[in-house]
């Protein structure tokens, strides 16, 4: 039997094994960045088909047995920003053995003048420690490919691979300044949107440190603003605190489609700034008790009227105090309601609307005579 037939013939009897391999690297991998906080694009797993391995011992004609294949089970990860790149490297150093001579930074082995982008790649085993652990023991002497790139450079990488040029002497000159051109555009665009998010990293702790200085109450309402006073606001705590105690309501963090609701329903009221937000706030969140007491819980993420919902974003209150402001601001009736609502997407039809504003308008009249 040839080399090539004994190599394959060993990958037949450990497919199994590897594919465990690869998803158990995968699995430990996104746990471990879930702890560190790094949110990635997107982790995945795959193992080297039979044919690709088949070629690759044609080509290479270098390999006696499968374990002298380092990259059988493989492992991409593709982070948000670029600098993230080298946080996941640094874990990866941190958490597995490192085969050194099979590892690289193409990054660094990149040419000056070469266009197009490379990742880091890594040869891996499970450390000493982990194969301690049952769930690992298996695996010893296995090692594994890890891929790490951002999202651009993964976009790059699978339209460069799409095209089917590699090599800058696969295609003409003229050409090939257009990709060196699109490259260097692409690294921009990379170090853009890195230097925005450490902008807004800056501008959120910028608003901790002063939401509730006079000199900042000028400022327009954005999320990260809507954020940090639904966290902090004595009279959304109150409403928060009366929820929960009298409702068993589970309150969920906010998405940013949430705030952006949010925003618009009060820019429907004109209300702009961190000042006038605060007073909206409080001039209104008693009778904003009052109706989510009288209407019953309310499913605000889907902006339709569903009793008993026992989960709630943290927004809530702001989403009743803009009912409260509809009821009880004499410049309101029966059409600016119906214009509310249908402006912010409430209710599924004019019919729903309106049955909806007779329950507001009764509940208008509990609050006066109370």
């Amino acid at each position: 039997m040839s080399i090539k037939a004994n190599i394959l013939a060993e990958y037949d009897e450990k497919h199994e094994l590897y594919h465990n391999f690869a998803t158990s690297v995968e699995r430990l991998i996104q746990g471990i960045l879930n702890q560190e906080g790094i949110i990635c694009n997107d982790i995945t797993s795959r193992l080297k088909d039979r044919d690709s391995l088949g070629g690759k011992i044609d080509k290479k004609n270098k390999y006696i047995k499968l374990d002298d294949l380092t990259d059988i089970a493989g492992i991409r990860v593709i982070t948000y920003y670029s600098d993230d790149v080298d946080k996941v490297a640094d874990i990866i150093e941190r958490e597995f053995k490192i085969d050194r001579e099979n590892s690289i930074d193409k990054r660094a082995a990149l040419e000056p003048d070469r266009f197009g982008y490379c990742s880091v790649h890594y040869v891996v085993e499970m450390n000493s420690k982990r194969l301690e652990l049952a769930e690992y023991m298996p695996y010893k002497g296995l090692k594994c490919e890890i891929q790490i790139r951002s999202v651009l450079q993964h976009a790059w990488a699978e339209i460069e691979h799409d095209l089917g040029y590699k090599t800058e002497v696969a295609i003409p000159r003229n050409i090939r300044r257009n990709f060196s051109r699109l490259a260097g555009l692409l690294e921009i665009a990379d170090k853009e949107f890195q230097e925005i998010r450490q902008l807004l990293l800056l501008y959120e702790k910028e608003v901790s440190d002063n939401i509730d200085r006079e000199s900042f109450e000028d400022t327009e309402i954005d999320a990260i603003v809507l954020g940090r006073i639904v966290k902090t606001d004595e009279n959304i705590l109150k409403f928060n605190k009366h929820i929960i105690k009298d409702k068993s309501i589970i309150l969920v963090n906010s998405s940013l489609d949430d705030y952006e609701s949010r925003i618009n329903q009060l820019h429907w009221f004109d209300i702009y700034t961190l000042k006038q937000l605060k007073l909206f706030i409080a001039r209104n969140i008693d009778n904003a008790i009052f109706i989510i007491d009288a209407l019953g819980t309310v499913d605000v993420t889907n902006k339709t009227d569903k009793r008993l919902h026992q989960s709630l974003n943290n927004t809530v209150s702001l989403f009743f105090s803009c009912y409260a402001e509809l009821i009880t601001n004499e410049a309101y009736g029966t059409e600016e309601i119906m214009d509310y609502l249908k402006s912010n997407n409430i209710g599924s039809s004019d019919y729903d609307r309106r049955k909806f504003v007779d329950e507001l308008l009764d509940i208008k009249n509990k609050i006066e005579t109370a």
